[in-house]
């Protein structure tokens, strides 16, 4: 029989009543300030883009991509604030500024994402959730990994070695692995947002084309995207669910400090605040960290709410720690559940 977030033990759940006034007050959209970020992120990457063709030369480059690589992992996070309908307040606005600036040019779809995502938030870590699925089928997510498993990890992510594994995971929000509607999750990814994806893969994509720096430009975008997916989106990933106990919704999804790299890097936009997007998935990105300062105000919120300090403290939980007979063991329960 399969698992379901409705098969907990009583007691599982965090009770949301006292907290629900506050909710309501964070839960508003900034559509403004959120079509000034999108804004923002589309004009460093074209100024990056620009800076380096015309200098032509490999540090540029080398530069560019990097500036590039940090926006596309904020395109990623706001393109998970367009799945829960919180990019901007008006669906239709929201749907389609998201596909066409965030999860088109990501090679993904807000509604093919949205609908897998929701199962992932009705029934995290059970064998619903895909994600969870995933996790137990990747070698790569088996914790924990003493320190040479995290560098060959580590490694083999940088060398692309195991990108078709991410990829592989990532079809389900693909338009293209999707065109022919194989209705996944039971959703149907109707005609007319399929043909919304084909004219505008060919507007923008034969504009690319014909353009004199084709491939100095497919170049800046693809590599970056390949990058970041495959190394740092994945320590984002791997952070938010890996090395849990699980034996209470406080401490079956992870809350990360972030320190200023991790803010560059990895999580952006407070998406490392996961354990609160999980309890209160109204809350836009703008108001994670505000909510998180709160419910840590409540003692028994703060006793058993799983918080880490910046992703690299992610890595350190997910190795196993020496036991007083100098045998390695895991910190917390880490393997996935059979």
């Amino acid at each position: 029989m399969e698992d379901s977030a409705h098969d907990r033990p009583a007691g599982y759940r965090y009770s949301r009543r006292g907290t629900m006034p506050l909710i309501r007050q964070l839960s508003v959209v900034p559509n403004m300030r959120n079509a000034l970020l999108l804004v923002f992120q589309w004009a460093v990457m074209i100024g990056a883009c620009v800076v380096a063709i015309r200098a032509d030369s490999l540090p540029v480059y080398l530069l560019a991509g990097f500036v590039i690589g940090t926006r596309i992992q904020c395109l990623a996070v706001m393109m998970h604030e367009a799945c829960h309908n919180m990019l901007f307040s008006n669906r239709r606005a929201n749907d389609l500024i998201g596909d066409l600036f965030v999860a088109y040019p990501l090679a993904f779809s807000v509604d093919l994402y949205r609908v897998a995502h929701m199962v992932h938030h009705r029934h995290t870590n059970t064998s619903r959730d895909y994600d969870y699925r995933v996790q137990r089928k990747d070698p790569d997510q088996h914790f924990p990994k003493d320190g040479a498993g995290m560098v060959v990890l580590f490694l083999r992510s940088l060398l692309g070695l195991n990108y078709y594994r991410v990829a592989r995971a990532a079809r389900v929000w693909s338009p293209l692995a999707n065109f022919h509607n194989p209705r996944r999750f039971g959703f149907d990814y109707r005609l007319a947002l399929r043909i919304r994806y084909v004219v505008w893969a060919v507007v923008v994509y034969g504009l690319v084309l014909w353009s004199p720096w084709r491939w100095q430009i497919l170049g800046l975008f693809l590599i970056p995207q390949y990058l970041w997916a495959n190394i740092f989106n994945r320590i984002r990933a791997m952070a938010e669910h890996n090395g849990v106990a699980d034996t209470s919704e406080l401490n079956g999804t992870r809350t990360i400090l972030p320190t200023l790299v991790d803010r560059v890097l990895i999580g952006p936009l407070n998406v490392s605040y996961h354990l609160e997007h999980h309890l209160f998935p109204s809350v836009p990105w703008h108001n994670l960290r505000r909510l998180h300062v709160h419910m840590m105000q409540d003692p028994a919120y703060a006793a058993d709410a799983h918080v880490t300090r910046g992703y690299w403290g992610v890595i350190r939980e997910l190795m196993p720690v020496k036991g007083d007979d100098g045998v390695g063991v895991a910190g917390v329960a880490s393997q996935p559940k059979l």
